[in-house]
């Protein structure tokens, strides 16, 4: 593919090869092996150079876009290993979402690594514990809870002071300025059976009944916030730090200060001690540096930090380019490994040695200089970088096959031959029947194809390569992925039935909704377009016919065939007027007027000399139908 590209920018072997830094005899095989294993002839060589052939356009333009996904791709990798890129899920208690804290290292990150994403969620004890062990988040900030269990890391960020009570809003107390621990006598002092740092609540009833506290004590099943609705139900009070006060307090609670009351609370910030993204630390960092700006901080001079995998090898890469090393076998091996995770299972998937297995993957990380794996006796684990590009192999593979079919597009092109599909209706038949002329009269060495297909089959039909053009009803919603082209061909109206020839409905000039309420109705089923059927279902209840549907079909040519046989009624076209489908009349049904009409389908970038030239021919034709219908 870089050879090729060469070739095709500069059009001369010598200059091409110089570029791509081989030697000519050597360019020239590789464009005479490549073109054997396509089939297709690529170059067109003559005294002042080569030049590309209509195959060779094709896949020179595929080949240039697929090595700048390439080159993007690696830019992604490397910026997750060096932790500019990434997602992480933060859980934080409501305490250290109002000291500010993880909203600041929001914004360092938004400003500093603005590919990282952070998500921000609120959990308290024992909840939010339980979400770093489960892996539900990344990293928490949080209180203290003493020794960290084994598979944890923490580093202070700030210190608090718990020195308030929260009571319920409607309690007298909550009017106070100032509360006397002797004043909270009378309601119960809430604890947590369920906390994250049962040391610190001793610490604090400890120095609670220092000061006199005189409150029985209620101890209930559950956590923080369960101790904070209890509460606001009036069941009694609990001890809240300086600055959870400032934030939005639980709803039905107030905070009024205690005096004498201050016991320190230490927030910190925790990870799993195994988890080694780059993302993470670079994340803790920007945590680390928001606390700082604190005035109460307590981040260390030298915090503890997620130890990272360091780059294979040291190398210089321009952004966006791709090591000429790399090779799409190189894509096929990282992918294997990252399905499998061994190198045993990965070779025997890909059909190869696991020696050379591994001398692929050794090569792929050298040419990155990146790791990409870590290698244990249990197996190979992706590190973060090599995920992400892992992550966007399939679709660089699949860009591949998209290559390799634009260019058997372009080859089809180059042999004369165009593919369109139709729908079977009148219309369609008239405009194929000029089409057909035209073009043998100006392209005689143009071979059409013609072939019977129903409207929603005809857009994958032209995403897969199998055809050319369409000529299809012109349905809502036709193409959902914005590549290809509509052209209203010719207007049309759906607002006639088609009925039986010899049923009783035929001898009437127009058709009433009465007519038809009892009568079955021949349609397609749902699934087959939704937006047609609703758009039909909600014109016919708009005349008061809610139709009686007699058997769902995909083809207009079975569907015509019922009706003619009194099986029941279909959709009829204004077109159809003068020529009814076999055995069936066409009648108007009073107030039933859908717009309708034949729609040309095509690629917004058609490579093809052939479905160009037949373009220009329905182009042409158009013209002058459109000339014809102007007055005088």
């Amino acid at each position: 593919m870089r050879y090729f590209t060469a070739v095709a920018e500069s059009r001369n072997l010598t200059l091409a090869a110089k570029r791509a830094h081989v030697a000519q005899p050597a360019l020239s095989r590789a464009m005479q092996d490549l073109e054997k294993e396509l089939g297709v002839k690529l170059l067109e060589r003559h005294t002042r150079g080569v030049s590309p052939t209509l195959a060779g356009v094709a896949f020179a333009a595929g080949a240039a876009r697929l090595l700048e996904e390439a080159g993007t791709a690696l830019d992604r990798a490397d910026a997750v290993a060096a932790g500019r890129r990434g997602r992480l899920v933060m859980g934080a208690m409501l305490s250290a979402i109002a000291t500010g804290i993880p909203g600041e290292a929001e914004d360092l990150l938004r400003r500093h690594h603005p590919e990282v994403t952070l998500v921000l969620k609120d959990s308290d004890p024992p909840d939010i514990t339980e979400g770093i062990l489960d892996g539900t988040f990344d990293l928490i900030i949080a209180v203290e809870s003493g020794a960290s269990p084994a598979p944890l890391v923490s580093e202070p960020l700030w210190a608090d002071s718990v020195d308030q009570a929260l009571v319920p809003a409607r309690h007298p107390l909550a009017k106070q300025p100032l509360l006397d621990i002797q004043d909270l006598a009378g309601l119960p002092f809430i604890l947590p059976q369920r906390t994250m740092a049962p040391g610190w609540w001793q610490t604090l009833l400890a120095d609670l009944q220092k000061l006199g506290l005189r409150s029985p004590l209620l101890v209930i099943d559950g956590g923080l916030r369960d101790t904070h609705i209890a509460v606001a139900a009036g069941r009694g009070w609990a001890a809240i730090g300086r600055s959870r006060a400032t934030g939005a307090l639980p709803q039905g609670t107030v905070a009024v200060p205690v005096a004498g009351l201050e016991t320190t609370l230490v927030g910190v910030v925790t990870w799993r001690k195994n988890d080694h993204r780059p993302v993470l630390r670079t994340t803790i960092e920007a945590v680390l540096e928001a606390a700082r700006q604190r005035p109460n901080h307590r981040v260390r001079g030298e915090p503890a930090l997620p130890s990272v995998a360091l780059p294979r090898v040291k190398t210089r890469r321009p952004r966006g380019s791709l090591p000429t090393a790399i090779e799409v076998r190189h894509l096929r091996a990282l992918l294997a490994v990252a399905a499998t995770q061994t190198i045993g299972r990965a070779a025997e998937r890909l059909g190869i040695t696991q020696p050379a297995l591994s001398r692929q993957l050794g090569e792929l990380e050298h040419a990155c200089g990146l790791s990409l794996m870590d290698r244990s006796a249990r197996g190979i684990q992706l590190t973060a970088a090599g995920s992400a590009f892992a992550g966007d192999c399939p679709a660089l593979l699949l860009e591949l096959e998209r290559i390799l079919l634009d260019t058997t597009r372009a080859r089809r092109g180059m042999e004369g031959r165009c593919v369109i599909a139709a729908v079977p209706t009148a219309t369609t038949g008239e405009i194929l029947s000029r089409l057909i002329a035209a073009t043998a009269d100006q392209h005689p060495h143009l071979h059409l194809v013609i072939e019977e297909m129903a409207t929603p089959f005809q857009v994958e039909a032209i995403g897969r390569g199998e055809i050319d053009l369409g000529l299809a009803h012109s349905y809502p919603a036709l193409d959902r992925t914005g590549d290809l082209k509509l052209d209203l061909l010719q207007d049309d109206r759906v607002d006639s039935a088609l009925v039986s020839a010899t049923g009783p409905l035929a001898r009437k000039k127009r058709l009433a909704a009465r007519d038809l309420a009892d009568v079955p109705f021949l349609f397609m089923e749902r699934s087959f377009h939704p937006a047609f059927y609703d758009r039909i279902m909600s014109a016919l209840r708009t005349i008061g016919l809610d139709p009686r549907v007699g058997g769902t079909y995909d083809g207009l040519r079975a569907v015509w065939s019922l009706a003619a046989q009194g099986k029941g009624w279909c959709l009829g076209f204004r077109s159809q007027a003068s020529h009814p489908p076999s055995g069936t009349v066409l009648i108007p049904i009073t107030g039933f007027d859908v717009p309708w009409g034949i729609t040309l389908i095509r690629r917004k970038t058609e490579r093809g000399e052939a479905v160009r030239a037949v373009l220009d021919v329905l182009k042409g034709l158009s013209e002058k139908k459109k000339a014809k219908r102007k007055p005088g």
